[in-house]
């Protein structure tokens, strides 16, 4: 999970929870006549957004523990292997050395920094490729 991310999604909701909050409030005190119920409603209104915000800010960080448990060794190792330095053909090449195919690991290229990935010619033709840095 990107905190950064989520953050940024909580501060948004929290401030549409206060504008609405701040609308219901102004329509409780336009449309109600009476002084006590218009006092009451407007505090249940306020109560319940502060409600709301404090436990979107409390559970932010936390994933359910459906998505936890979702979370298999197997997976883990996938992730490990999608760290590794990898690109598209016609990318320019950020680490320069040696690649190899992700669909044909006998194709290898050298490459340079700065230089352009080519495509992969597996299996007598000509494909774009995802070109993976060997270790």
């Amino acid at each position: 999970m990107n905190t950064h991310h989520e953050k940024e999604r909580v501060r948004k909701t929290t401030v549409v929870y206060l504008v609405v909050m701040a609308l219901v409030v102004v329509l409780i005190l336009i449309a109600i006549p009476n002084p006590t119920f218009k006092a009451i409603a407007s505090i249940l209104v306020v109560l319940i957004c502060a409600i709301a915000i404090i436990i979107q800010w409390m559970l932010l960080g936390k994933r359910p523990e459906s998505d936890q448990a979702a979370v298999k060794p197997a997976e883990i190792v996938e992730q490990q292997k999608d760290e590794r330095v990898s690109t598209q053909t016609g990318a320019p090449c950020e680490v320069g050395g040696q690649y190899h195919c992700s669909e044909h690991p006998e194709r290898k290229v050298s490459m340079e920094e700065g230089k352009r990935f080519p495509p992969c010619r597996g299996d007598n033709r000509g494909h774009s490729a995802t070109w993976i840095l060997e270790a």
